[in-house]
């Protein structure tokens, strides 16, 4: 019983461990995986990410009629909802299309703001 109360007069002045989340955070440290950056550009549609996925949260699909001129491939639609940001396909694209960023504000009650389609409508 003395132990228990020697530790809790310790740690009564002690810095806490924990932050105020919404008012203070932490650092996000260099290599977090978070939401994923996509260049459409840059992609040559080659379904690697689509392949290596293993929750299968990436979708290859056409792009939009009114872009098809453009882009006449298809392109990956990334469901952050199926997603363990394990970055098998950051690391396998061979152009840098996906990217994975720091951005780890990702809750949401509305299922469907987790799909990045590979053009913003």
């Amino acid at each position: 019983m003395i132990k228990t109360i020697l530790e809790l007069i310790r740690n009564l002045f002690k810095k806490p461990m924990t932050v105020r989340f919404p008012h203070e955070s932490i650092e996000i440290p260099e290599g977090f995986r978070g939401e994923h950056a996509y260049e459409i550009d840059k992609c040559v549609s080659c379904g690697l990410c689509f392949r290596v996925c293993p929750n299968r949260a990436i979708e290859m699909i056409e792009a939009p009629e009114k872009h098809r001129d453009k882009y006449p491939k298809t392109y990956p639609r990334i469901d952050l909802g199926k997603c363990c940001f394990c970055g098998f396909c950051e690391d396998i694209c061979p152009t840098d299309a996906v990217k994975l960023t720091k951005n780890v504000y990702l809750s949401t009650f509305d299922s469907k703001s987790v799909i990045k389609e590979p053009i913003e409508k």
